[in-house]
């Protein structure tokens, strides 16, 4: 399930970009504009993290912090404030606050905050570390994913964003050689860039000769890059090297430095190329409700320029939503059932069958295959769909499809 985080903030642009924070670390933000507001908000649901601010309209956040620790089970709590007194910092801290910051905020700060507050629970749950596809494209990315926990080469992981990098990073790193050393992550976006360098040192240094995850590899720049491939042919990175990278690779990093990181290459599909898979992600992600026919067509149906991480905030909102045991297509974000988005599956169709003809009619003319040999391809491959969902009787499906039941049984008999 989908973490969520409270933010306690009157100010509307500071709630707005901490909420893109918590955004980005795979968490649902929660605003309340007020001391009151977040009190009641805490008792209508329960929160994995609270970022409080102290300087409130109605009250002083320690006096929330004070009600939130009085809670059975309560939540950690992250202060910020624009005047920090020693006395305030002593208050805050003994009514049991986990960091304490200043404004004007590090935003790349509150952002390894945050993160660390959930590494306890994913290094808890890392035994649960697993991917789901049984599509083409992610069969193929599974067979280097094996690879790679049986090798100890640098590994580049490479998709659009939310296409499961990190999650395939995780997976190697459990099935390799060295799953009880660190996995250390950085983000050069993070760090202002006069700061990035010593970070990347500090980074190395934590790894030791457990692995460092180097992510958005193809975004760093370039005096950045070169002090990678520094360190790297001088021998002082122990750790076997992670990376990712949203857009190709290649193009981005300098040459040497692509061929250091890049001897293992596994390609991510995004979640459009892959829609047989959605049944199974979207049943992982909702734990005990079941989709409908209906439902499932909309997600087969939709775009997900998002990709599985997209996904996986759709079936946390529909399982919100979802009263019952069924999702319906009314439970799913109004963005996924826009008939508008509809026509995706057949342009997906045309691309393939397009694909597929350039493939069988390359050649000389004498060579062409017949044009119905080719129609019956293409028809016995829609039968044999059509009759599986009808639980392989041609009579219902001739009643279904409005068919001549003796036509659909001879051109059975002729597959």
């Amino acid at each position: 399930m989908t973490p969520s985080i409270l933010i306690i903030e009157d100010e509307y642009a500071l709630a707005a970009a901490l909420s893109t924070v918590v955004r980005r670390l795979d968490a649902t933000p929660v605003v309340a504009a007020s001391g009151q507001g977040g009190i009641d908000k805490l008792a209508a649901q329960s929160f994995a993290l609270i970022i409080l601010d102290v300087g409130l309209p109605d009250m002083s956040g320690l006096k929330v912090l004070e009600k939130i620790q009085s809670l059975p089970q309560p939540p950690p709590v992250m202060i910020i404030t624009a005047h920090g007194t020693l006395d305030t910092a002593l208050e805050a801290k003994r009514l049991g606050a986990r960091e304490y910051f200043l404004k004007p905020l590090n935003l790349a700060d509150i952002q390894r905050a945050i993160r660390e507050v959930f590494a306890p629970a994913k290094t808890e749950q890392r035994a649960d570390t697993t991917m789901i596809g049984n599509s083409e494209p992610m069969q193929r990315a599974f067979a280097v994913i094996a690879q790679a926990c049986g090798s100890d080469a640098p590994v580049l992981l490479q998709g659009p964003p939310g296409s499961g990098k990190s999650l395939a990073a995780q997976v190697i790193h459990r099935h390799s050689a060295r799953s009880e050393k660190p996995l250390i992550i950085f983000r050069a976006d993070e760090w202002p860039e006069d700061r990035a360098e010593a970070a990347l040192d500090q980074a190395i240094a934590r790894a030791g000769d457990g692995v460092l995850f180097l992510d958005e590899i193809s975004a760093w720049s370039k005096p950045l890059q070169a002090a990678l491939m520094h360190r790297l042919s001088s021998g002082m990175i122990k750790a076997r090297l992670f990376s990712a990278s949203s857009h190709e690779a290649a193009p981005h990093l300098r040459e040497d430095l692509f061929y250091a990181l890049a001897v293992l290459q596994v390609l991510l599909p995004p979640l459009r190329e892959r829609t047989s898979d959605i049944p199974a992600l979207a049943v992982s992600f909702l734990g005990g409700q079941v989709l409908s026919a209906e439902a499932l067509a909309a997600l087969k149906a939709h775009t997900w320029s998002g990709n599985v991480r997209e996904l996986k905030t759709a079936m946390a909102h529909a399982a919100a939503v979802c009263s019952g045991g069924t999702i319906l297509p009314h439970h799913l974000p109004a963005s996924i059932v826009k008939t508008e988005e509809s026509n995706h599956l057949e342009d997906t169709m045309k691309r393939a069958i397009s694909a597929w003809l350039d493939q069988k009619t390359t050649g000389t003319d004498e060579t062409m295959p017949a044009y119905d040999d080719l129609l019956e391809t293409v028809e016995a491959t829609m039968l044999d769909t059509l009759l599986k969902r009808f639980d392989g009787k041609p009579t219902r499906l001739a009643t279904a499809m409005k068919m001549n039941r003796a036509t659909l049984r001879r051109k059975l008999r002729e597959e």
